[in-house]
C-alpha cells in the first residue's frame, strides 16, 4: 500500500464526507479512494467510517486517526517547503490572486521582467476582487486591498492606500470645483457597489460626512476610473489607480486639501501560514516590493 496516497485519500474523504468528492479533488477514481480507505482499515484493524448510501461519518477511531494523519501530511509539506526554499533557482507554478485593476496597472507591466528573471517559474494570475480562500482554492499568494480581517493568514504590507476625489478633464471644464465637501451633493457621482455612499472628509480636526448621489453605479474599480475620465461624474479612486490620469491631465483632483481617511487600509500580500515560505512565493513578493518601492512609485 502507498501509505502517503492512502493518507491523502482518507483526509480528503473525511473533509468531504464522500469518496466521489475526494476522488474529484485528487484526480483519481472513487473506487481507488474506497480501496485506499479499506486498506488503511485492514492495516489498523478498525473501521474509520460509518458508511451510508449518501455520506460518510467518521468513527471515534477515524477521528483519532484523522488528527494524526493531518499532522503527518502537514509535516511532510513543511519538509518539502523547507527543502524547496533552499533552492537558489525558484521554480514551479505560482498561483496568485490579484484585484483586477491593480493587476492591470501594477502587476502586468512588470510581469515580463519577473518571468525573465525567474525562467523556471510559471505564473497563473487569477483576477478577482473576491477574497477567495487561499487554501481551498490552491492559491500560493494573494494581493488584497483594504483592511485585513483576522484570518490567520500571513501578511506583508506592499503600500498604504490613499483615496482621492477625481473628475475628468471635460467635466472639470463644465463645472467649477466645490469649495467644501457639502457642495458635492450638487454634482453627479460615479458610485461603487452596495449602499455605502456616505464619505467622510477631514481637514485638520474638522470632519464632514457627505452622501454622494448619481445615476451611475459600477462594481469595477477600473471602469469607474474610465467613466470619470469620460466626464460622467466625480469618483473616489485609490491614488495608485488615479495617479497616471492625474499626471497626464485626463483627471483633475477636487478638494485636495480634504482627506478621505483610509485608516489601516493598504495593499497587502497574504499567503497561507507555513513556517517556511517557498522560494517562488518569496521571490514574487520581493520582486514586487522592489518594483513598487518605498514610497510607492505612483506618489512620485
Amino acid at each position: 500500500m502507498d501509505y502517503f496516497a492512502a493518507l491523502t485519500a482518507f483526509v480528503e474523504a473525511a473533509d468531504g464526507n464522500n469518496f466521489s468528492r475526494a476522488a474529484e479533488r485528487l484526480g483519481i477514481k472513487a473506487s481507488t479512494v474506497s480501496r485506499y480507505v479499506k486498506d488503511l482499515e485492514q492495516d489498523l484493524g478498525i473501521a474509520l467510517f460509518n458508511r451510508s448510501t449518501r455520506t460518510l461519518h467518521l468513527t471515534e477511531g477515524g477521528q483519532t486517526f484523522l488528527h494524526h494523519a493531518r499532522r503527518v501530511l502537514a509535516e511532510l509539506e513543511q519538509a518539502r517547503a523547507a527543502t524547496s526554499a533552499l533552492n537558489q533557482h525558484p521554480r514551479g507554478l505560482l498561483k496568485v490572486s490579484v484585484p483586477p485593476a491593480f493587476s492591470r496597472h501594477h502587476v502586468l507591466p512588470w510581469l515580463g521582467e519577473f518571468l525573465q528573471r525567474y525562467p523556471d517559474i510559471q505564473v497563473e494570475l487569477v483576477l478577482d476582487d473576491a477574497r477567495v480562500n487561499l487554501i481551498e482554492s490552491g492559491m500560493d499568494l494573494a494581493i488584497r486591498r483594504g483592511t485585513l480581517p483576522d484570518s490567520g493568514l500571513k501578511a506583508r504590507k506592499l503600500a498604504d492606500e490613499q483615496w482621492v476625489l477625481c473628475v475628468g478633464k471635460a467635466f472639470a471644464a463644465r463645472h467649477a470645483p466645490p469649495d467644501e465637501p457639502q457642495r458635492l451633493i450638487d454634482y453627479p457621482a460615479i458610485l461603487g457597489p452596495g449602499p455605502a455612499d456616505e464619505v467622510m472628509f477631514y481637514r485638520e480636526q474638522t470632519g464632514v460626512a457627505v452622501t454622494l448621489h448619481g445615476p451611475l453605479r459600477i462594481n469595477d474599480l477600473d471602469a469607474r476610473r474610465l467613466a470619470a475620465e469620460q466626464g460622467l461624474g466625480l469618483a473616489l479612486l485609490p491614488l495608485w489607480l488615479a495617479a497616471d490620469g492625474l499626471g497626464s491631465g485626463r483627471l483633475h483632483r477636487w478638494l485636495p486639501e480634504w482627506q478621505v481617511p483610509a485608516g489601516e487600509a493598504a495593499l497587502w500580500f497574504v499567503y497561507p501560514p507555513k513556517r517556511i515560505v517557498s522560494s517562488k512565493v518569496r521571490s514574487f513578493i520581493d520582486f514586487m516590493v522592489e518594483r513598487v518601492g518605498t514610497p510607492p512609485y505612483w506618489l512620485n
